[in-house]
């Protein structure tokens, strides 16, 4: 269930999928992999009759209607119209094939009709089920000075469910991206007034990578120069119009593919995969930058090291399986105390995490990094089969500032020992002056700040 969460998003797809089938092998497939694999709530049809009454009941929270275009009931194909008539988003697929039948079934408005040929067919279907899901969440620009053209390229991408900007030159393009800069497709013409598609192109490519924004260019005659400068100038893509609407899908479908595969390598390198937060890698990348920026505006940035007490002795008495449910909730309770979007928390390596905040007064950094601590110590790790788990942490701050995120770092490291040294489940500060301090968790919580050596 993870990928799903990652494909759709925490509140996982939207909406319910009307099946319309009578053949009870395909229904089942089709419901296996639609409703288990992908998550979704389906809604099963073996008539015309029988999905009558299902749209009746569920039109409203219909995403997509998957089709049989032969039915017990309507062996003609009456389906494909009952469901144009409620403007449902529609797929059909059938067991039969020919160039005509294919021209009269997209001429109903149907986003696509598949063949049930083979094992690539189904594959083909839920990829695109898929894809539709992924679509509806994100947002597409079309450019054209053209009205007709314009609407028409619209009218296909509101189709394949994305949600629609329109501009009628690059100039309008650009200030629509401005406004809405999580835009993930442009589809541009060439031929525009003021800024034309080239021009375009290039400055989106100034603001958003070919792996952040896919550029696909179009053009009425485009000849072999034109799509290779499109493509040197940043587009990820070219068409030729006219073009067939399955290739123009296709040609989004693939593009769209390809930018969550990059994004999805960009996660993978950036993430930790046991606890799911950064790496760190990721923290000397951006806290780096972000330090560099802090002290460029005067900021006062803190970097901490938290380490877990004992945990050998987890993983000796429980074994490293336990060790690493302990280590997913230490990271769950630094994920849940620390909302600020700035700041930055990483796993650095076995039990060490680090935190990093590029504004954090040094009168504050007692209060905010013993919190952490509290909370980790008040969080009791249910383990099944071992039962609940005590775990504490001990935390080393630095305050003091350095353009070298990695001296802060090895300074926060020796705090971080220091508070070992002192006795764990303890945090120890310094102050831009040098000197240093440790908390203890045993003292008055009013008052939960000592000097170091009266712990």
């Amino acid at each position: 269930m993870d990928d799903l969460v990652d494909t759709f998003g925490p509140e996982g797809p939207q909406g319910k999928i009307l099946i319309v089938e009578d053949s009870q092998f395909f229904m089942h497939v089709l419901k296996r992999r639609v409703g288990q694999d992908l998550g979704f709530e389906v809604i099963a049809a073996e008539t015309m009759a029988e999905a009558e009454a299902a749209i009746e009941a569920h039109g409203s929270e219909l995403f997509l209607c998957l089709i049989d275009l032969i039915l017990p009931d309507a062996p003609n194909g009456e389906i494909v119209d009952l469901m144009t008539g409620h403007k449902l988003p529609t797929v059909v697929f059938t067991g039969a094939f020919s160039e005509d039948l294919r021209e009269q079934v997209l001429s109903h408005n149907v986003i696509d009709y598949v063949t049930k040929d083979s094992p690539a067919s189904l594959e083909y279907l839920v990829s695109m089920v898929r894809r539709l899901c992924m679509n509806a969440r994100l947002k597409a620009i079309v450019v054209d000075d053209s009205k007709t053209a314009r609407a028409y390229i619209r009218d296909l991408l509101l189709l394949y469910r994305f949600q629609v900007l329109e501009a009628t030159n690059g100039e309008e393009a650009l200030d629509l991206l401005k406004e809405h800069p999580d835009a993930r497709l442009v589809v541009t013409d060439y031929y525009m007034p003021k800024v034309d598609g080239f021009e375009l192109t290039k400055r989106i490519r100034k603001t958003h990578t070919r792996g952040q924004l896919a550029v696909i260019g179009v053009s009425t005659g485009g000849s072999a120069p034109l799509s290779a400068r499109f493509i040197k100038y940043g587009a990820n893509d070219f068409i030729n119009k006219p073009f067939l609407r399955e290739e123009f899908f296709c040609r989004i479908a693939q593009n769209m593919d390809n930018l969550d595969y990059i994004n999805a390598l960009s996660r993978a390198a950036q993430l930790d995969p046991l606890t799911g937060l950064h790496n760190r890698r990721f923290l000397f990348e951006a806290a780096g930058k972000s330090l560099a920026a802090t002290l460029r505006a005067g900021g006062r940035p803190a970097v901490a090291v938290v380490d877990l007490d004992n945990f050998k002795v987890i993983n000796d008495t429980h074994g490293h399986d336990v060790g690493d449910q302990v280590l997913v909730a230490l990271a769950d309770v630094l994920r849940e105390t620390i909302k600020r979007k700035s700041d930055i928390v990483a796993r650095f390596g076995g039990e060490e995490f680090n935190i990093f905040t590029p504004d954090l007064h040094p009168d504050l950094a007692f209060t905010f990094f013993d919190g952490i601590r509290a909370a980790v110590e008040a969080n009791r790790v249910d383990i099944p089969d071992v039962g609940p788990i005590q775990v504490t942490c001990s935390i080393g701050v630095t305050v003091q500032p350095d353009e070298d995120l990695r001296i802060m770092i090895q300074r926060a490291d020796v705090l971080l020992y220091r508070a070992k040294e002192a006795g764990r489940n303890r945090v120890a500060v310094d102050s831009p002056v040098g000197s240093e301090r440790i908390t203890n968790p045993t003292n008055d919580p009013a008052s939960p700040m000592t000097a170091a050596g009266e712990v």
